[in-house]
Formats: structure tokens, sequence, C-alpha cells
């Protein structure tokens, strides 16, 4: 009977020490401010050269290796140096959202440069490589367009000229 009495005694103790433990307050540290991250300087795009036969609404439909279903993308490059690059897949009938991009674009030597300021809506970092895809150009004429993405097995992008103001289907 001692025995059941003594546990009861230190349940009790030991309850009342872990309550005590959780009402105890802690001290207020004070915040430490932190300054708002500076919004990344905007890019300035560099208008394309006069006549560029890159200036345009491009589409192109591939079927990647390992996906059962068809890649969309559309690519309008302004005169402006702006761009805009829109993805879809088409699985069967269905039509998955992709990605909605812009940024800049420029041609030197036989290379252009997709430079990404805005994915879905949102900035992004342009110092990140991810942002920057780099294409030879293969063929450039008044109704096709051939781009090699500039990497190790790069595919190779084959467009065709659409109407001004063309969008992807929904």
């Amino acid at each position: 009977m001692k025995s059941l009495l003594w546990y009861r005694h230190i349940g009790a103790v030991g309850a009342a020490l872990i309550l005590a433990g959780c009402a105890a307050r802690k001290t207020e540290q004070a915040p430490v401010p932190v300054a708002p991250a500076a919004p990344p300087p905007p890019v300035a795009c560099a208008p394309a050269d006069p006549g560029s036969r890159l200036v345009g609404t491009w589409q192109s439909n591939t079927r990647p290796r390992g996906v059962a279903g068809d890649f969309r993308a559309l690519i309008v490059l302004s005169a402006d140096g702006s761009m805009h690059y829109d993805t879809q897949l088409k699985i069967g009938k269905r039509i998955r959202p992709g990605l909605r991009e812009s940024g800049c674009w420029k041609q030197a030597d036989g290379i252009v440069v997709l430079q990404t300021t805005k994915s879905n809506g949102e900035l992004v970092d342009t110092d990140d490589p991810i942002y920057q895809n780099r294409y030879r150009i293969e063929k450039a004429d008044a109704a096709r367009l051939a781009l090699r993405e500039l990497r190790s097995g790069g595919q190779v992008i084959a467009a065709r000229r659409m109407p001004t103001g063309y969008r992807l289907p929904d």
C-alpha cells in the first residue's frame, strides 16, 4: 500500500514539473529587422536587327522520347527584342497547361539566345542558367525555322510561321 502511494506521489510531482516547464515564460528576443530584398533590376531588351527573319510567331509540335503525347510550343519573337514562350502537352484529348514565359531574345553569329525574365507571371533570377536557352540557327526562311539546342544531345526545334496574334488552342 505504501508503494502505491509512493508511485502516486512521484507521478503527481512529475506531472507538476512537466506543466511548470510548459508554462514557464521564455525570454522575449527582439526581432531582428530584415531588410526587404531589392527587386532585381529590369532587363532591357535590345531591338532585333531590321529585317530579321526570326521576328514572328513560330509553332513547333514534337513527340519527345518517353512521353506519351504531343509537345506544343509557341515562340513569339518581336522586333523590339521581347519574346513570349508558351508550351502545352497534349495526351489523348487532354491538354495540360505548360509554361508561359516572357523575356528577351537576341541573335548573333548564327546563335539565338532566349532569356526568360518572367515564368508563369513571376519574376525569375536572370542569373540562373535554367532561364537562358541557346540555340544554333539551322534554317530560317519565310515559312520555317529550325533551331538546335546548344548542349550535348540537344534537340532540334522545327517550327512553322504562324499568323501574328496566333495562340495555342485551349
